[in-house]
């Protein structure tokens, strides 16, 4: 009841006489493919965002209409939809939902002055930039120091064979280089292999590659659906070689697909998956009971990128734009803590490892 009652007073809700127009949002991210899982996620923490805002009155006495639109993970089709957006006349995108398609739409955000507030953009040259586009999560930079300061202090590894999916360069490519710098000051070897992810993609050869160059440990930068793969084959021809991945797998479709052959694997998280935070736990038991089964770091990320937007809505004073809005006005209602953007629009948390552990992901730091 404290939450509604402080969502009353935060975007000061009036009564009105009849329905007015309602506050129009987007959202924008990969809905169908083979890696829908983190577009569906996103789609489904911003959709309970705005559910919780209209149950307390919405903005101002007007309801919040989410606007849902899928880029397929394609650039032709993020330009159709973000155009379809914008030509809806949307107050603000949350979105897009990967590194690759922001580098297609946000030159197109940018004319049109439309804000984007991406949940999941972590692709370091996004970063300290003066635009339109929100960053919710740390950059590959903090995800990657963290990662090879894990590995190489408390794993002892010292060779790690980095398999990475040019379909998604912007933030696979980042991640690589952030990681590859950090691993190899510390002592470290890094060896990329390439892949381009496809359903014809040849699993087998890109593990015995991997696997010829002797590693002591194996760096999945893929989605979820290609991690799960690789898992699997890399259990059914070497079972000691240690797994680890970036962040862009750790949604739940790793645990479904991947079963037994992901155990012990070790991720990044956006939250903290073993955090007591009233506001966590009641979007995951608003999730579980809406779509059966937990958030991911997505889902997560797209609620608070959600609640930023709409808070900034109702904070904006006079002739302020909305941009300005989120400038200023936070700290902005998150899951497990409140959020806020530097100057450039940059939100740095601080990431989490966690490893998978008798089929559920266990926060470890």
């Amino acid at each position: 009841m404290l939450r509604t009652a402080a969502l009353v007073l935060v975007l000061g809700l009036v009564s009105g006489c009849g329905p007015r127009e309602p506050v129009r949002v987007g959202f924008l991210g990969g809905l169908s493919g083979r890696v829908a899982d983190l577009g569906e996620s996103g789609r489904n923490g911003a959709q309970i965002a705005v559910e919780e805002v209209n149950r307390a009155g919405g903005i101002g006495g007007r309801q919040v209409e989410l606007i849902v639109r899928d880029d397929a993970q394609n650039p032709e089709k993020a330009i159709s939809a973000i155009n379809e957006l914008i030509g809806a006349r949307v107050e603000a995108i949350v979105g897009p939902m990967t590194s690759a398609m922001a580098e297609v739409v946000l030159p197109i955000a940018e004319k049109a002055n439309v804000v984007l507030v991406s949940p999941t953009v972590t692709a370091r040259h996004f970063f300290g930039r003066d635009d339109n586009l929100f960053l919710i999560m740390s950059s590959t930079r903090e995800e990657a120091a963290l990662s090879a300061d894990y590995h190489f202090a408390q794993s002892g590894v010292l060779r790690v064979v980095a398999i990475h999916d040019t379909k998604n360069r912007a933030y696979t490519e980042s991640w690589l280089r952030d990681f590859t710098v950090e691993f190899q000051g510390r002592g470290g070897d890094v060896v990329p292999v390439a892949f381009a992810s496809g359903p014809d993609v040849d699993i087998t050869a890109v593990v015995r590659g991997a696997l010829a160059r002797q590693p002591d440990a194996v760096l999945l930068i893929t989605s979820a659906l290609d991690a799960a793969r690789l898992a699997q084959r890399f259990r059914e021809i070497d079972t000691r070689v240690l797994l680890f991945a970036a962040q862009w797998a750790s949604t739940e479709r790793l645990i479904e697909l991947g079963g037994n052959a992901v155990e012990g694997m070790v991720l990044h998280s956006y939250f903290d998956r073993n955090s007591t935070a009233p506001g966590l736990r009641r979007l995951r038991q608003a999730y579980v009971q809406r779509f059966l089964r937990e958030p991911d770091f997505a889902g997560v990320a797209a609620y608070d990128a959600t609640y930023a937007v709409l808070e900034g809505l109702a904070r904006r004073q006079g002739e302020q734009s909305l941009r300005e809005a989120l400038l200023t006005g936070g700290p902005f209602t998150g899951a497990e803590d409140g959020l806020t953007f530097d100057r450039n629009g940059d939100s740095r948390r601080v990431p989490h490892i966690m490893v998978v552990r008798d089929g559920q992901f266990v926060t470890v730091r």
